[in-house]
């Protein structure tokens, strides 16, 4: 059952405690660096809570100062998985697992993009589609904070 309300991106911005939000010019040199553009949903996410946040995705590795690096870890764990699959060259890597999974999407896909999803040991010929939108992966993973911090 969903307990998100409004969008994903209200609730981020007026629920979680101490938000580190990136800056436009913060998201623009990620962009000119990795020579990409970002779709839209994905740098008001940024612009909300993009260096971090006080417990939400805390311990993940999906906030603003590892996302070049996240490129870099996915490439190898596919090579190191000896995967079948390698990552479309417009691929973003967004969130990535105590590294053995990660999630991405296409830069190429729209304002609110599918989100795909590889793990170790994953022998497909592709990657998974796990949520047809990243405000879709957002409610999902809101979702479960919510059930897990309020079990707390």
């Amino acid at each position: 059952m969903s307990v998100v309300t409004n969008s994903p991106l209200d609730f981020l911005k007026n629920n979680l405690e101490e938000n580190r939000p990136c800056s436009s010019s913060e998201i623009k040199e990620l962009e000119k660096q990795l020579n990409i553009c970002l779709p839209k949903i994905y740098v008001d996410f940024l612009l909300i809570l993009g260096r971090g946040t006080q417990d939400f995705w805390k311990g993940e590795d999906c906030f603003f100062k590892h996302l070049p690096t996240l490129q870099i870890w996915a490439r190898e764990l596919l090579d190191e998985d000896k995967s079948l699959v390698k990552l479309p060259s417009d691929a973003f890597v967004f969130f990535m697992h105590q590294g053995y999974q990660f999630s991405f999407f296409k830069t190429s896909e729209g304002q609110d993009p599918p989100i795909y999803h590889y793990s170790e040991g994953q022998n497909k010929k592709h990657f998974i589609q796990i949520h047809n939108r990243f405000s879709d992966f957002l409610e999902a993973e809101i979702n479960l904070f919510r059930e897990y911090r309020c079990d707390s």
